[in-house]
């Protein structure tokens, strides 16, 4: 079902403010009819290739800093390309980071940047991401927090939106 409500996600809006609240709407929607706990805050750690993912304890309060700066920053509304990337990327690796959800995260933020993307004038052509690539990028992101493997990777998908 998550696929059938993602195809939904990418050809309509879903509104919201692009804060955790939003995030956790995004996850809901595509994860609702999956899992009882979607849209819900993990509360139980989690870890990947033997590096852990942010404590539990402070996914939320991270989130707040995360998205108070993507606020501040007009939510990349207005950025040069090449700016636009390597925002973006740091976006996505920090969230990625955080995986405040048990299942899911990269589909879900995949949808929420969609849409921030399209909202700031800029198509991200998530299919057309090598998952091993991606993975890989992700992962050493989560360990480095240095953005450049990032901006490479998405780089190719990001394109000027056509106008409604």
């Amino acid at each position: 079902m998550s696929g059938v409500r993602g195809t939904s996600l990418a050809r309509s809006l879903l509104p919201g403010s692009y804060d955790t609240a939003h995030l956790q709407q995004f996850h809901k929607v595509l994860f609702g009819d999956i899992y009882p706990w979607a849209g819900q805050i993990r509360s139980v750690g989690l870890a990947k290739g033997g590096h852990p993912f942010c404590r539990p304890l402070f996914i939320e309060a991270e989130l707040a800093k995360l998205f108070l700066k993507l606020k501040n920053d007009h939510y990349l509304i207005g950025l040069k390309r090449e700016y636009f990337v390597a925002q973006l990327a740091v976006l996505y690796g920090e969230v990625n980071a955080l995986h405040p959800f048990r299942e899911g995260n990269g589909r879900a933020q995949r949808a929420f940047l969609r849409q921030l993307g399209a909202a700031a004038g800029w198509t991200v052509n998530w299919p057309a991401l090598d998952k091993e690539s991606n993975d890989g990028a992700c992962h050493r992101y989560r360990i480095e927090y240095e953005p450049d493997e990032l901006v490479k990777l998405l780089d190719p998908i990001v394109s000027p939106r056509p106008s409604w």
